[in-house]
């Protein structure tokens, strides 16, 4: 839905409480940042998306940005190498877009998947993508050959005893990561009877719980109990299998950084470390001491005291992703969704083609991405569809209404390192 325009003086957006990104001023979109008052806009380059030629990305030209990359958005990954992957739904099927560092672009039909769209996705070293669709964790070749890995079709779903993968059954698979040495670890959740989320990580052909476990008969789901507080803001010490994470629709996304794979627990955001142990970095301990929304990567408050805002069944979730040569992690709000015009310090800037700038202006609904710098909480963008990143770059997928309906892919400039 559109943008609220509120009064920069009555407005308090907590993240607790949801994210209103006020119109303040008569700026265009494309005005230049020079003469803004206040925080410079957001700049961001497309890479994938935004042109005005459609489906010739078959080794030849056009390549990239010259590309209308038409369908719907079914998922976005970014490899160490700097490689991006677009998944979109075309009227014959799944397609992924490959996209080299190097600007050489391959489209690629997928097959064995069809109409799944990827809560998360993850890259391996030898370019297979893994895909957790909720309704199953995927594998896709860099040929496009997809095979489904994980059952979620069984009378009695058992995530929290370790099995073979052929034996393994779950409720639904919603997150997904992979180390930097290889390891697949995988979010999922029991959807009926049990509420519960789980952190699982394939060892060969076997599944093997890493963080959460099933609620107790009768135990409460509410966060007075010290299992569903400690998956939020857990005290030094707190092993991960000893957490109840219930909040299963706003739970199960994942990230991984050489300190540790963080776990999206519904309001917080947990690391679990080497030692099995948990570490909080969003807490939801004092939301209302979050002050109001400043401008780009401005500081609002500390990451310990926010609570993410819960998404509803209508609405797309959210992602989490790491910057591992940036320390920092990044996450999306799905509670609302926000389309042009922003706000002056909102808006999308940079230099832009005609098309680019036609994708901009009717883009649909999309999420507001947050950063985790340092201990500190900052809004980065809004109107993202999904978030991926590599090395220091941060990617976000968007869709617009222009050209029938199209799908890019831009790169958003961050600050320079502190």
């Amino acid at each position: 839905m559109p943008v609220t325009p509120l009064q920069r003086g009555r407005r308090r957006a907590l993240i607790g409480l949801g994210v209103v990104l006020a119109t303040v001023s008569a700026f265009g979109i494309y005005r230049a940042a020079s003469g803004d008052a206040g925080s410079p806009p957001v700049n961001v380059t497309f890479v994938l998306g935004g042109g005005s030629e459609v489906r010739k990305a078959v080794g030849g030209s056009p390549q990239g940005t010259g590309l209308a990359i038409q369908g719907s958005f079914r998922g976005l990954a970014a490899a160490p190498d700097g490689t991006v992957y677009l998944f979109t739904q075309e009227n014959q099927g799944m397609v992924m877009w490959k996209r080299a560092a190097s600007g050489s672009t391959t489209r690629i039909p997928l097959t064995g998947v069809d109409n799944q769209t990827a809560e998360q996705t993850a890259v391996a070293s030898d370019g297979s993508v893994y895909l957790a669709t909720g309704d199953s964790l995927w594998k896709t070749r860099p040929d496009g050959k997809t095979t489904k890995l994980v059952d979620t079709k069984c009378d009695n779903p058992q995530p929290f005893v370790d099995s073979s993968i052929n034996e393994f059954c779950t409720g639904q698979v919603v997150g997904v990561t992979i180390t930097a040495n290889g390891t697949v670890y995988f979010g999922d959740q029991t959807i009926l009877g049990q509420h519960a989320s789980y952190v699982h990580r394939l060892r060969g052909d076997m599944v093997e719980l890493v963080a959460g476990r099933p609620p107790q008969d009768n135990e409460s789901l509410l966060r007075t109990n010290p299992a569903v507080k400690n998956g939020i803001d857990p005290p030094a010490g707190t092993k991960a299998k000893d957490v109840l994470v219930p909040d299963i629709w706003n739970s199960g996304w994942l990230a991984s950084s050489a300190s540790g794979i963080y776990w999206r627990t519904g309001p917080g955001i947990v690391r679990i470390n080497a030692d099995d142990t948990l570490t909080p970095l969003v807490g939801a301990r004092d939301p209302d001491s979050i002050s109001e929304l400043k401008g780009p990567f401005d500081s609002i408050g500390n990451a310990l005291d926010v609570e993410i805002r819960k998404g509803t069944i209508s609405s797309s979730r959210g992602d989490l992703a790491t910057l591992p040569d940036r320390f920092e992690v990044y996450y999306t709000d799905a509670h609302e969704t926000h389309s042009p015009p922003f706000s002056s310090e909102y808006r999308w800037a940079g230099d832009k083609t005609a098309t680019q700038k036609e994708f901009i202006d009717h883009l649909l609904g999309g999420k507001v991405t947050y950063r985790v710098s340092g201990g500190n909480i900052a809004p980065v963008i809004a109107g993202v569809r999904a978030i991926a990143a590599s090395g220091d770059s941060l990617y976000i997928a968007a869709e617009s209404e222009s050209e029938g309906g199209t799908t890019g892919v831009l790169q958003v400039e961050l600050p320079e390192k502190s």
